[in-house]
């Protein structure tokens, strides 16, 4: 991370409650260079906690797509997890801490951010930082996803080109249970899923599992796990054998269809609307997420969100299995 945006965690953000060194995020997030094949790796090793990455992690998988798109040696991108799951997004003890939530029940800790110090986090983290880097990437992008897909992660498989999926993937945002239908790359759920579907998902917090995922036109193909990694790399060969410009054009022209069909506006409404969504007013009896955590701690506050609904809306690997 550069210096100047370390500096500006460092002052926005709760230190505290937050991991932002270097070292520790290379660490979650590695990355390597197959010269020989063109394509670029970039893993999730994080597998003892379904590999959540810290918030800042995030930034870092934007900067090394842009180092594989200026790349000559590189024609694919592939994003994997190490482990059991592709991954779970953003590490939820951090939530709300990077927008300036702080620790502690004191009036200071309880004193909602201003809008300002949610505008420039979610613009240059969560949207500028990591999701536009890949939709906009003029190298081929490939998702290799197994068990839980969620969150941040889940964004990642929306703005690639291809998803390759084993049966047991699920897909959603879990923001959807915090905040209500968060507005997160609601443009590439349309142009992906469509409308019908993002409604059904943001509003019931369900998980979309593989199969119906290939049927909405999220996921490109589902496979068995011990035929995940093969039909990734064949997938990869088969795109690298074309001309690097001849995809880099390509990828081009699609830039500017999508862009047509409203791709800019989209993703504008996805960190301007964060802003809303990080601000909501609970009324009492309404389950909220950061109260609850503070109270039963991460795991115990989702598990016991996961329990008032029906199987079926669950996001845990005890809810009943679906497509």
């Amino acid at each position: 991370m550069k210096k100047t945006e370390a500096e500006l965690l460092e002052r926005q953000w709760d230190a505290e409650n937050m991991v932002t060194d270097q070292a520790t995020i290379e660490k979650y997030v590695t990355y390597e260079v197959d010269e020989e094949r063109a394509v670029a790796t970039i893993c999730f090793d994080r597998p003892e906690m379904l590999n959540a990455i810290p918030v800042a992690a995030f930034e870092r998988v934007g900067d090394l797509v842009r180092e594989a798109e200026s790349d000559d040696r590189v024609k694919v991108i592939v994003f994997k997890g190490n482990g059991e799951h592709f991954g779970t997004g953003a590490d939820a003890a951090e939530l709300g801490h990077y927008i300036g939530y702080k620790s502690g029940t004191d009036k200071a800790s309880r004193r909602r951010p201003a809008q300002r110090q949610r505008i420039l986090p979610d613009r240059n983290v969560l949207s500028s930082g990591f999701t536009r880097p890949i939709i906009e990437s003029l190298k081929a992008t490939i998702c290799q996803v197994q068990g839980y897909c969620y969150g941040g992660h889940f964004q990642i498989a929306l703005s690639a080109d291809i998803v390759i999926a084993t049966p047991d993937a699920k897909f959603t945002h879990p923001a959807f249970r915090y905040l209500g239908p968060a507005p997160q790359d609601m443009y590439h759920w349309i142009e992906k899923m469509g409308l019908t579907t993002m409604k059904d998902v943001m509003l019931t917090m369900r998980a979309i599992g593989a199969e119906e995922g290939e049927r909405k036109g999220l996921v490109t193909k589902v496979v068995e796990r011990d035929e995940l990694e093969q039909w990734v790399s064949d997938y990869a060969e088969a795109i690298a054998f074309m001309p690097l410009d001849s995809l880099m054009m390509g990828k081009s022209m699609m830039q500017v269809i999508m862009e047509a069909r409203g791709k800019g506006l989209g993703a504008m409404t996805g960190w301007v609307g964060h802003g809303w969504a990080t601000n909501v007013s609970f009324e009492e009896g309404d389950w909220n997420f950061l109260k609850e955590r503070r109270t039963r701690g991460v795991s115990g506050a989702l598990a016991d969100r996961d329990q008032r609904v029906a199987p079926y809306f669950r996001l845990s690997n005890t809810r009943a299995a679906q497509d």
